[in-house]
């Protein structure tokens, strides 16, 4: 007698196991990681952009290419000595009582910035930061200052609005913060500012105007051992210059006058 061999129905929601294709995660990755490092790459561009302001005052080839040219070195030494003699004039007059005043241009102080900082002074910059340049313009100043090396270089910039609000008290509010392109959070730049004046010496606060924060740095009148006090009662920032006056005065007498 034959017997039929007993055949199991066919189930619908079988599937014969199959090796998965290796080349579905190959093509999904490849995409991601292409995606990812160009968006790196911009952004290491934009970092690396300077703003003119901070071009034009670096020796050619930028803060990176050396040694300037001889030239441009002599000038820089010149323009250093130049800040140093003024900065002399002005601290001389200002330990005496009476009146005095000060105007520093721009091309002196990054002079003196190219040469002497970094010469006799590095310790006062940041870590990993080189060639810091300022401008001056009507009402307050850019200032820049390249950050890193290689293709972690980037241009840290600000652009600052900076006012006598009283005697002794200055505002400063920042219009732009970037490092190259990019934009960066004003208030933890404000916090870094504050932090580092108030280990000058002076009291700082932050407050909110409008919708930016203003710095407000107060100058101590540093009364000294004969009974002087120093009031800062003008500032006036212009295209290439600053200029600064007040008076010495016997005693803690406050000037009536505002700026």
């Amino acid at each position: 007698m034959d017997i039929d061999p007993i055949i199991p129905p066919p189930d619908d929601d079988f599937e014969p196991s199959q090796p998965r294709p290796r080349g579905g995660r190959r093509r999904f990755f490849l995409p991601v990681v292409g995606g990812a490092t160009v968006v790196v790459a911009l952004l290491c561009l934009a970092a690396r952009w300077s703003p003119a302001f901070y071009r034009d005052r670096l020796p050619p080839g930028g803060p990176l290419a050396g040694r300037a040219p001889a030239a441009a070195a002599a000038a820089a030494e010149q323009a250093a000595r130049r800040l140093v003699t003024a900065a002399s004039a002005w601290h001389a007059d200002f330990l005496r009582v009476g009146r005095w005043e000060a105007v520093f241009d721009e091309r002196d102080i990054n002079g003196w910035l190219a040469t002497d900082l970094p010469r006799n002074h590095a310790a006062a910059l940041p870590a990993a930061t080189s060639a810091p340049r300022v401008e001056f313009v009507p009402g307050g100043l850019r200032a820049g200052v390249t950050v890193g090396r290689g293709p972690l270089m980037a241009v840290v910039w600000i652009e600052a609005e900076v006012s006598l609000r009283a005697a002794n008290q200055v505002g400063i509010a920042l219009v732009a913060a970037r490092a190259g392109s990019l934009p960066l959070p004003h208030a933890p730049l404000l916090r870094q500012l504050a932090g580092r004046l108030e280990r000058l010496g002076v009291v700082t606060e932050i407050r909110r105007q409008g919708d930016r924060g203003l710095l407000l740095v107060y100058i101590p009148s540093t009364h000294q051992a004969g009974g002087f006090s120093h009031w800062l009662e003008s500032m006036r920032f212009a295209a290439g210059e600053v200029a600064a006056a007040g008076e010495t005065r016997r005693g803690a007498v406050r000037p009536q006058s505002e700026p």
